[in-house]
């Protein structure tokens, strides 16, 4: 559980109750529990294997149940649709979205939801035909739009965090989702992005839910770096922009790497790492350029994809001898017809470390994965990243990687 955030009032009102418990399946979809993957360079069913993950998810709450999405951005009108349905079955249905691109799909949400976070004696999704003697629907349905970091109180960064919450979905169990995926037809057809799901781990839902709590509420928060434990899986919220060198979280991450690793792990006694890092560049990509050029050095296998990194970035990485390569790719050499300023028509988004080896001290398989990249503005967004430490989980990235090393990279 969350011991060290503050359930203060304002987020009980949010929230209703934390701990919805286990409650009766209107369909039998639950999703499959680890990663999966879309594939921008697939048919249309492997260009949408999260976003048909997501509503297939939608669409397994049950009446009764509580649905929560945090995402940077959105226009998925299907997504829409499946929310709609959700709230015509008496769902909460709870969003927050970062301010950068308002389109025509979330003004049609937020008119169908409401922004207002504060518990009503009615809305949408729980309709009331006459107010009631005691106390307002406790869970609100609402589409809020943060102004900038939601809980860094700054206009200059973002609503970054990517991560779904559903109360109970096909086997009366909460899921968790987290990674690099939008909500966006953009993070279909050009980007892969990776989604992991968590089944029936009520601390992670419960946790989750106080932070999606804090950031609808748009305020400035005093310590918005959070960092707990739920089960297995290390989580940490928020960013600290005082936390620069090697305070960084980052930083500290990387620290804790041992470059020979125990029979059964890593290659042949040297620990192996692979990072796919769509955003590593500026100050901070630097400093966390030559940590990793250091554990190159001192013997670990550290190969990396790379988009959007720097050219400083590439040059450290390059003289210590890391693997790397770009999987922003420009398929029709015409660099007018990109992405941005940029020629990429496709190019990953996703933000994700693996290591097998030496961590802390300890014999570790296991993935970091979430929403941050190794940036200067990562430091002031609201982000999550969760560390998965599982054999499989780092076997599924193994094999992703490799997919894309071979076969979308240059």
């Amino acid at each position: 559980m969350l011991k060290r955030v503050a359930v203060v009032v304002v987020l009980a009102v949010v929230l209703g109750c934390l701990s919805t418990g286990p409650v009766a399946a209107v369909t039998s979809f639950t999703p499959r529990p680890g990663p999966t993957w879309n594939n921008p360079r697939g048919d249309v069913a492997a260009r949408n294997v999260n976003m048909a993950k997501v509503r297939n998810t939608i669409d397994s709450v049950p009446r009764g149940g509580v649905i929560r999405i945090a995402v940077y951005s959105y226009n998925r009108r299907d997504i829409g649709d499946a929310l709609i349905r959700a709230c015509r079955r008496h769902v909460s249905v709870q969003l927050v979205l970062n301010d950068n691109a308002i389109g025509a799909e979330a003004h049609r949400m937020m008119r169908y939801l409401g922004q207002d976070t504060q518990p009503r004696w009615k809305d949408r999704c729980h309709p009331r035909k006459y107010r009631p003697k005691h106390k307002p629907y406790p869970v609100p349905s609402f589409f809020k739009v943060c102004q900038g970091a939601c809980r860094l109180g700054s206009d200059r960064s973002n609503q970054h965090s990517k991560f779904y919450l559903f109360s109970a979905t096909g086997n009366g169990e909460p899921a968790v989702m987290f990674g690099s995926n939008n909500l966006m037809s953009f993070a279909a057809n050009v980007h892969w992005n990776d989604l992991y799901t968590v089944i029936g781990n009520q601390s992670m839902f419960d946790d989750f839910s106080t932070i999606f709590a804090q950031m609808a509420e748009d305020r400035w928060r005093k310590n918005p770096y959070v960092a707990v434990q739920d089960g297995k899986y290390a989580v940490e919220f928020g960013s600290d922009p005082h936390a620069t060198g090697s305070r960084d979280h980052v930083y500290q991450r990387l620290d804790r790497v041992g470059c020979r690793a125990p029979a059964g792990y890593g290659d042949r006694g040297h620990t192996t790492i692979r990072i796919m890092m769509y955003g590593w560049v500026g100050t901070r990509g630097l400093l966390l350029a030559r940590k990793v050029a250091a554990l190159s050095r001192a013997g670990c296998r550290v190969r990396v994809l790379v988009s959007g990194a720097g050219r400083r970035v590439r040059a450290v990485l390059h003289r210590s001898g890391v693997a790397i390569r770009s999987s922003a790719l420009d398929l029709d050499d015409d660099p007018l017809t990109g992405f941005d300023e940029t020629g990429w028509e496709v190019f990953s988004h996703e933000k994700w470390m693996s290591l097998s080896g030496t961590w802390a001290g300890h014999p570790f398989k296991g993935v970091w994965t979430g929403s941050e990249n190794w940036s200067d503005v990562s430091r002031h967004n609201d982000e999550v990243t969760v560390q998965v430490p599982s054999a499989s989980a780092l076997s599924a990235y193994t094999r992703h990687f490799e997919t894309v090393w071979t076969r979308y990279s240059a």
